[in-house]
């Protein structure tokens, strides 16, 4: 009976807690490489050869030989204790870790990875006939899109990306051609209403609509839909997201749309 008892009142062992779900583990080696590199950089930018920087760790850090060569080689990193005395060396322990987008730009994969790359795509791809897209993600997840090549944008665009933003259209207002969801360019530099019957990113009170504008023969715009089921409107004026006296009932153009992006 004591036995049961004492069985019963035994609590039964933790899980190991599991790592955050898209966390890297702090052994990561990418990160390991990246403050290996960094460490380099800074000794070298205090002009210390590559011989004897390990000497140098051992000797003012006060650490082993080893560990002083595991940091130089990306195999490990210092302690927090550690980390404070490498000030001693004349760098800046702050600088050593990368930033965020400096490690999602390290951790970037390629859409086709050259291994499983053909020998006919390899030649389109070395003749630029083909781009592969690049993946970027930071271990904690922050970071997580895809990049394509400014080139190919001003190509799309007829210029850089600056003044753009990305819109998710909303509502059935744009019928077929631009669905609930389809993510949207805007450029935010186009206010004025200089291509008529283009479609344009209004802002109305909160809420952020997508219409084609049409301008008016003797003054004022025709707001319509490309959904015949929604009737059009006729407004005197438009204001521009610049104007900070605008009233909560004007309507505002926050942008000419350039570009939707949707599947065929």
């Amino acid at each position: 009976m004591d036995e049961d008892m004492a069985q019963a009142q035994r609590k039964p062992a933790l899980p190991a807690e599991a790592p955050e779900a898209g966390r890297k583990p702090r052994t990561d080696p990418q990160r390991l490489k990246a403050f290996a590199k960094r460490l380099n950089l800074m000794l070298g930018e205090l002009g210390l050869p590559e011989r004897g920087r390990a000497r140098l760790i051992k000797d003012r850090v006060g650490v082993s030989g080893t560990t002083a060569a595991n940091w130089l080689r990306g195999w490990s990193y210092p302690s927090f204790e550690e980390l404070g005395r490498i000030g001693r060396l004349g760098v800046d322990p702050t600088r050593l870790f990368p930033d965020k987008a400096e490690l999602a730009r390290m951790s970037a994969q390629a859409t086709l990875p050259s291994a499983t790359v053909s020998k006919r795509l390899a030649r389109l791809l070395e003749s630029a006939q083909l781009l592969p897209l690049s993946q970027l993600k930071t271990g904690d997840g922050e970071w997580d899109h895809t990049a394509l090549p400014n080139r190919i944008w001003q190509q799309l665009l007829g210029r850089t990306l600056d003044g753009f933003v990305l819109l998710c259209m909303q509502g059935d207002a744009m019928g077929e051609r631009i669905k609930d969801g389809t993510p949207l360019l805007v450029d935010t530099n186009l206010t004025q209403i200089t291509e008529d019957n283009g479609i344009y990113a209004l802002l109305l009170g909160k809420s952020v609509i997508v219409r084609r504008v049409q301008r008016r023969l003797h003054g004022g715009y025709v707001i319509a839909c490309d959904n015949p089921a929604i009737a059009s409107e006729t407004i005197d004026r438009l204001g521009t997201h610049h104007d900070e006296s605008a009233k909560a009932r004007e309507v505002l153009v926050l942008g000419r749309v350039a570009l939707a992006i949707q599947k065929l």
